[in-house]
Parts: structure tokens; C-alpha cells; sequence
């Protein structure tokens, strides 16, 4: 089977529970257990909640520094990507790639200077807001409904300066359609399931999927049970990767389990279980080559376009 590329999980708030990231039995996500999985990729979010601390930018700083000390501490397995480059020396040295993104865009506190300060601390990708609206934009979550304020505006622009990967899982609905009228660059949602499929409002809508898919992006399947719906089985998820490829395209769809910021699904308990994905799909109709895609390759291929 291809590598596994998962667009995200939220384990960095897991490493002190283990001691460190090679082996955390309580969390979703280890290295030890991704090595074993047969994964290529993960992306490691620094995840601020903003509205539960005073210093939102310090904590991403922290959480950042703790990735960082991590990846430096396994760097016999595992090595950060920062360019296409690093894929391609990673894979050839049988490491795993570890991604750093930010999720709630909202810690750089209206200061766009620090989009460069994280783009040269290793972030390749970020969300707009989490379950709050902030100076950037309204969350899904959020009171006021609206979509990108003018800061966000200049925020989108700012990321794509740089080469972040804009990322719209948890962004309103109307911030969704202010984000793909200005991207000038592909932009994925990297944690987000078919709203057709479950009508929850983290998931996107088919006309979201469409536009995603014909600006060259992806979606991320996302493993919480209350966003597949159903009983949060495989096959239920495997429903949102038809729905996604048959609004998007094949070349749409990609994996974003969300480990380690949900709450355990008994149908994929954690990484080791994520190659039940593939054998569902193949067991859905999905082609080998198109199981390949789905599981890593898709992921693979737009990183290599857009980092």
C-alpha cells in the first residue's frame, strides 16, 4: 500500500502525558505507531484554544518549539518538511515526514508581521479560526455568520506570499466563498467531510467540494464519528470519499483523521487503524489506484505543488 499522508492531528497537546512524541500510549498518534502504520506523512498542528488563554501567539511559539525539540530528539526516524525537497530525502531515508501547521489563525493577534515569523519557524499551514470568531474571520462555530473581515483579507494574502498552505476547516460558510473568490492559490480543508453525506457544519456543502477540487486542492477525511455520522463507521466514511470524489474529483480526496482533537471512534481508535480506511474503500467500489491516491498520494502530490 502507498504511504499514508494525513493533512492533520493535534498530538502536540499529548507529548507531555507520554514524555515525548516516539511513544504516547494514551494519545491517537505516536511515532512508534505511525512507523508501524505505514504512514510517510503527518501534519502536527500547534492548536491554540484562544479563547482560553491571555498569551494565544506565546502558545503557539511554545507548542511549536515543543514539535521542533521532538522532531530534533527522533531525527534518526523522522524529519520536518519544509520544502518538496524534504520529501522526497525523507522518503529516500525511510523517515517519516512530520508537517507543522497552526489551527486558529486568529494567535497572530492582527500583527501580520508574524505570518513570516511562522513561516520561518517550519509552518506550512494554517486555518483561518477555529470554533471562534476572531479579527481574521467568522468560525462555523461562531455568532456572527459572517466571512473574512479586511484583515483577513490581507491575512489570506500574506499566507500566500509566503507559501502557506491556506487551510478553511472550521471557517464560516460565507468565509469559505470570500476565501475562494481571493485565493489566487489552492487551498485545501484539511479536516472536513461531506456535508451531503452528514449534514453537520464543520462539513462542506458539494458546491464547497466542487470549488476546492477545481482549484487544484483537497479535503482531508475526518475521523470524529459525529462528523461521519451514521454509526462513525468505515463505510459511512468511505460514503463521504465517494461524495467528495464524485464533487471534486478523485484527485480531492485525501485523509485529515483529526487524531488527538476528537474523541476516540471506535471504528479507527488511533493511526494503527487508519489502513482499515483503504481496506473499506476497496470494499466500496474505489479501484486499487484510486485507494492509493486517496490514502497518500493526492496528499503527496499537492504538497510537492505547493509548499
Amino acid at each position: 500500500m502507498t504511504k499514508i499522508f494525513d493533512l492533520h492531528c493535534d498530538t502536540v497537546h499529548k507529548i507531555k502525558e507520554g514524555g515525548g512524541l516516539r511513544r504516547i500510549p494514551e494519545a491517537h498518534v505516536d511515532i512508534e505507531r505511525l512507523r508501524e502504520a505505514g504512514y510517510g506523512l503527518m501534519t502536527f498542528a500547534a492548536f491554540v484554544n484562544a479563547g482560553r488563554t491571555d498569551d494565544p501567539y506565546g502558545e503557539c511559539l511554545r507548542l511549536l518549539q515543543t514539535l521542533h525539540d521532538e522532531i530534533d530528539k527522533n531525527g534518526d526516524v523522522v524529519g520536518a518538511v519544509l520544502c518538496p525537497a524534504d520529501l522526497a530525502k525523507n522518503e529516500a531515508a525511510g523517515k517519516l515526514s512530520a508537517l507543522l501547521s497552526v489551527e486558529e489563525g486568529g494567535v497572530i493577534e492582527e500583527d501580520i508581521g508574524r505570518i513570516g515569523e511562522l513561516f520561518g519557524l517550519g509552518v506550512r499551514m494554517m486555518t483561518f479560526t477555529w470554533n471562534y470568531d476572531n479579527d481574521i474571520a467568522s468560525s462555523v462555530n461562531g455568532q456572527n455568520g459572517g466571512g473574512l473581515t479586511d484583515f483577513g483579507h490581507e491575512f489570506l494574502s500574506e499566507l500566500e506570499k509566503y507559501g502557506i498552505i491556506a487551510d478553511v476547516s472550521h471557517l464560516s460558510d460565507k468565509g469559505f466563498y470570500d476565501v475562494a473568490e481571493a485565493a489566487k492559490k489552492p487551498f485545501i480543508a484539511s479536516h472536513s467531510n461531506a456535508r451531503a453525506v452528514c449534514p453537520h457544519r464543520r462539513n462542506l456543502t458539494d458546491d464547497m467540494i466542487r470549488i476546492i477540487g477545481d482549484k487544484g486542492g483537497i479535503v482531508g477525511l475526518n475521523f470524529c464519528a459525529d462528523f461521519v455520522g451514521g454509526d462513525g463507521g468505515v463505510r459511512m466514511l468511505c460514503r463521504h470519499a465517494r461524495e467528495i470524489a464524485d464533487c471534486g474529483g478523485i484527485e480531492c480526496v485525501a485523509v485529515g483523521g483529526d487524531f488527538d482533537g476528537i474523541e476516540t471512534n471506535p471504528a479507527l481508535p488511533d493511526c494503527t487503524a487508519t489502513e482499515r480506511l483503504a481496506d473499506g474503500l476497496r470494499d466500496f467500489g474505489f479501484a486499487s489506484r484510486e485507494v492509493d491516491l486517496i490514502m497518500g498520494e493526492n496528499a503527496k502530490r499537492f504538497l510537492t505543488d505547493n509548499l
